[in-house]
């Protein structure tokens, strides 16, 4: 009978300590209030696990970023077992992912340093025997690893009920010496305390005059809609954008609509064709005396990434895959392969001038199936995730 083992691994973490970020200041130069929520989580086995926040209340002022703080500690123990009839001796590489993602683009992700392990002698396979297989561990991949990722206030994360985060955890094997069809078994336990702040503002002055503004998406356009009521002829209102929640600039005046109860105005904002993430928007009014107010922040998140900026050749594909750019300036790009499990196959950093094209010869051929290429254009912030099948 083979070995059953089973360890049981008490560790301790530690809460990061809560730190300012100068993206949340609100737009008068003050510090934001805060609302902290907590998470923690012993002995988590599963590769992905929801983790769920109450969301931010609306009623409570105005939302400006938040911040998930996590401090991971996962300790593994491998088992490989030689599953051909002659001896053969065994390298291996490893290393951990502790990722999030959410709504709205949310996105915060560590990986460990590969690590290799061996080598090892292992003698012909045998069911009952213990001479072709080895134990390794327990091995700490992450202790007590901190990390930390802000975000714009989108809209997602701001109401009633709950927002809901999903956390991986997975590893990732390579042989480099033997044969791939050695059989690895992994026991992974991991703990984390997970630290989610909303960082908000007081309403403005402006809030008791202006009795709706709404930001939407239409046809790729951002459409910002809002109501003054008790409107002065001698007031003017015009539409402030940022992409980073704290450098406005002014984008002038929108078209107006005056009515018995009120004047209804809208704002039609072109996003550049190459932009993805958080756009913020906020109303200025100037008074006859020159005085100046603002409206509460309202963002939304732009993801002009579905735009096709490359494509993928041969798909189906056997050996390997080209990467072809519709548009390329030059730029530094980060190529990632997931399977349908969400666990990283491939990654690999690429560099390129005037060339069009990336050509990808896997190291290992991973098995048929579906899978799907992560382009990150790291210098410009922008990525496009491409389906690809592997026959």
């Amino acid at each position: 009978m083979k070995q059953v083992y089973i360890r049981v691994i008490l560790l301790l973490f530690i809460t990061p300590i809560q730190q300012a970020f100068s993206q949340c200041t609100c737009s008068d130069g003050s510090s934001p209030d805060s609302v902290v929520y907590n998470q923690h989580y012993d002995s988590i086995i599963s590769t992905n696990t929801a983790i769920s926040f109450p969301k931010f209340s609306d009623t409570v002022g105005l939302l400006t970023c938040l911040r998930l703080s996590d401090t991971v500690t996962t300790v593994v123990n491998y088992n490989l077992e030689n599953n051909l009839d002659t001896t053969e001796d065994y390298n291996f590489e490893t290393y951990r992912r502790s990722q999030f993602t959410g709504p709205d683009g949310f996105f915060s992700s560590v990986v460990s340093p590969p690590k290799d392990y061996g080598p090892y002698t292992l003698g012909p396979y045998d069911p009952v025997g213990h001479t072709d297989e080895v134990n390794v561990g327990p091995d700490t991949v992450f202790n007590n690893n901190a990390h930390t990722q802000y975000f714009g206030g989108s809209s997602s994360y701001y109401g009633s009920g709950n927002v809901t985060l999903n956390y991986l955890t997975t590893s990732t094997f390579t042989i480099l010496t033997g044969s791939d069809n050695a059989i690895i078994k992994l026991q992974a336990y991991t703990r984390l305390a997970a630290q989610l702040v909303y960082y908000w503002c007081p309403f403005s002055v402006l809030q008791t005059n202006l009795s709706a503004f709404a930001v939407s998406m239409k046809d790729n356009n951002v459409v910002i809609n809002w109501k003054i009521t008790d409107h002065q002829p001698t007031n003017k209102y015009e539409i402030e954008m940022s992409t980073d929640g704290k450098n406005f600039t002014d984008l002038g005046a929108g078209i107006s609509t005056v009515s018995a109860t009120g004047t209804n105005s809208q704002f039609v904002y072109s996003p550049e064709n190459d932009f993805s993430g958080d756009l913020y928007f906020r109303i200025k009014q100037t008074d006859a005396s020159g005085s100046i107010y603002y409206s509460e922040i309202r963002s939304i998140y732009v993801n002009n990434s579905q735009k096709q900026k490359l494509s993928l050749y041969p798909n189906p594909t056997v050996s390997g895959v080209n990467i072809q750019f519709v548009n390329n300036t030059g730029s530094e790009y980060k190529v990632e392969l997931f399977n349908n499990y969400g666990q990283l196959i491939f990654l690999k950093n690429y560099s390129l001038t005037k060339a069009a094209s990336i050509n990808i010869a896997w190291p290992d051929k991973p098995a048929p199936g579906i899978y799907f290429i992560k382009v990150t254009d790291i210098n410009h912030h922008g990525e496009q995730v491409e389906r690809l099948k592997i026959l």
